[in-house]
């Protein structure tokens, strides 16, 4: 399959590649992107800027995604397989006031 990876630490430094195809593990589901977006975190480690040191190459860049439910793992049980679904790829601290009332 084909993905947008960060492949090295200078700006720049990405392109298409072919990665292997997960398997989904426990709790876990693979999807069928079926729309990807690229936003401003994408562009700021893409640049390699100041405080995207963190990201570590190689990387599958856009977090912003749509698609379908492909293949489900041990113990799912709230989606099925053609499930349309959006990913939630930026969570809370699950701590805060906020995270904890479930706004995260």
């Amino acid at each position: 399959m084909k993905a947008f990876v960060k492949t090295g630490n200078r700006p720049g430094e990405a392109g298409i590649e072919d990665v292997p195809r997960p398997a989904p593990g426990p709790d876990e589901v693979l999807l069928r992107v079926a729309s990807c977006g690229i936003c401003g975190s994408d562009i700021h480690a893409f640049n390699s800027d100041p405080g995207f040191e963190w990201v570590r190459p190689p990387i599958t860049l856009g977090h912003e995604f749509s698609g379908a439910v492909e293949e489900v793992g041990p113990d799912v049980s709230d989606v099925s397989v053609g499930d349309r679904v959006v990913a939630v790829a930026i969570q809370g601290c699950g701590e805060c006031e906020a995270c904890e009332s479930g706004s995260t």
